[in-house]
């Protein structure tokens, strides 16, 4: 019998993620990009001390957990060192554009030939669903937020990945993993980072609409329709910037 799908080879053991959970789905999307564009053995993977740890287990790269929310610092050293290989961030919204806001603008505003894939779950995942300050939408409750984000306390929730693209990077895209079709989209753009990163071009940094069900208290299929119908009004999925200029599905 013909084998017409498998999992990728560098997917070595099962991971500890939740059921539902998207990390998953994006570790095999990295994986298989990185096996279809060749670049398995030139691959470094930096996570941050949060739900993307796991992948540290579960791919046979070599990769490095950095102080929280200090990804993109940790990615641009390793790139300085090692110019040959290609370094991916996996990290979550929390990290990005929380805790370490400023060492992914500053990534960014270097233009820094590194990959950054941000899981924007809106909550800080790994610590207990608490409220993060970037992404956590108007009204939501979390376990800080128990009576729902308010403007006079909180703030409001930004379009971080809008904002990083009105600097001069090579790629900046938003994706989500709610159907089949998507999910294939949202690879295609995390393949284009990888690309561009092994074509010694600049910055890419792709934002992944991922569920949390088990901190949202909802089933895997409840969390994927919020996300398709809540948290795609705040967060647009769509390419925000590429200096290559190639379509994409």
């Amino acid at each position: 019998m013909k084998t017409i799908l498998e999992k990728p080879k560098s997917i070595v053991q099962s991971c500890g993620w939740c059921g539902g959970c998207g990390h998953g789905v994006i570790q095999r999307l990295i994986a298989e990009s990185n096996e279809e564009l060749g670049l398995t053995d030139k691959t470094i993977n930096v996570v941050d001390i949060a739900c993307c740890f796991w992948s540290l287990d579960g791919l046979d790269y070599d990769g490095i957990a950095g102080p929280h929310g200090r990804c993109a610092a940790v990615a641009t050293a390793i790139k300085k060192v090692r110019p040959d290989k290609n370094i991916y961030v996996h990290a979550g919204d929390g990290a990005s554009y929380g805790i370490g806001l400023s060492e992914t603008m500053f990534a960014a505003l270097r233009d820094i030939p590194i990959t950054m894939i941000v899981v924007n779950n809106g909550i800080f995942g790994m610590t207990g669903g608490q409220m993060s300050i970037a992404t956590t939408l108007m009204g939501e409750k979390t376990t800080s937020s128990q009576n729902g984000r308010v403007q006079e306390l909180n703030g409001e929730p930004q379009d971080f990945l809008n904002i990083l693209s009105q600097m001069d990077i090579e790629f900046a895209a938003r994706g989500a993993l709610y159907d089949v079709k998507e999910i294939k989209r949202t690879k295609d753009l995390i393949k284009t980072g990888l690309t561009r990163q092994s074509e010694k071009k600049g910055f890419s940094i792709i934002e992944v609409l991922s569920p949390c069900p088990t901190n949202w208290g909802m089933s895997p299929v409840d969390a994927q329709t919020r996300i398709k119908e809540i948290y795609t009004k705040q967060y647009p999925l769509k390419v925000y910037t590429d200096r290559g200029g190639r379509e994409h599905e």
